[in-house]
């Protein structure tokens, strides 16, 4: 019986505008060489034109299963990024576990993105009981993350344009991206407040519309009830 591989990634989890898209993909172990060979790796290392190829070769590929997940601006100004994203992978995960055999799957590797705490009571929630592995630059080191890595930049880059369609959003949408902080600062100024915009962002401080995230924050803990 072919053994699966699983990964987890995000796209635009420090974006200024949109949505952050998680991503979870399943590998047949028997093909990650050719996944390898093909060019899939850190999404970051490939020009757009390359995820979009990559993309859609995947999604034609019968050895490949996954899902996304997007998390909106506004569930991002009023809950914790870290278990957002512990949610929103056991959500995707979720949407594909009916279609592999989840006894079969040999790991589940997911980019670090934070400080996991709850990533294996929700994954248990949902039938798994193998391996996590969490590691920094796994979109580098493991096939599962890399094609996880190029199904959530790809899909990410595919709202930004329909943002940019819709509301006129300029450049990347992250606030590091001078075109995309002048469009905001714009459209703020001109009395809009799109529900594109992550509102609790540093970039909005002096704006009058930045807002905090409750004081009352999630907490990380664990109780008896998380094992039942």
């Amino acid at each position: 019986m072919a053994e699966w591989l699983v990964g987890a990634d995000e796209a635009g989890r420090g974006s200024l505008v949109g949505e952050m898209i998680v991503a979870v993909a399943a590998v047949k172990e028997e093909c990650a060489e050719e996944l390898w060979e093909m060019g899939v790796k850190d999404s970051k290392q490939l020009t757009p034109e390359s995820r979009a190829r990559l993309y859609h070769d995947l999604t034609r590929m019968d050895c490949v299963v996954f899902s996304v997940h997007p998390v909106p601006p506004s569930e991002i100004d009023r809950r914790s990024l870290t278990i957002l994203t512990e949610e929103a992978i056991a959500a995707a995960y979720s949407r594909i576990a009916g279609r592999i055999e989840q006894s079969t799957v040999k790991r589940f590797t997911v980019d670090k993105y934070g400080r996991p705490v709850k990533l294996r009571i929700y994954l248990r929630k949902i039938g798994y009981r193998g391996p996590i592995i969490v590691e920094e630059k796994a979109d580098q080191n493991y096939i599962e993350v890399a094609a996880a890595s190029i199904i959530a930049k790809h899909v990410r880059d595919a709202r930004i344009r329909v943002l940019s369609s819709l509301y006129g959003v300029k450049g990347s949408g992250y606030p590091s991206d001078p075109r995309t902080v002048e469009w905001v600062k714009s459209v703020i100024a001109g009395g809009g407040k799109p529900p594109i915009i992550r509102y609790s962002w540093g970039t909005l401080e002096g704006t009058g519309l930045r807002v905090k995230k409750d004081k009352a924050r999630e907490e990380h803990r664990i109780t008896l009830d998380d094992f039942l």
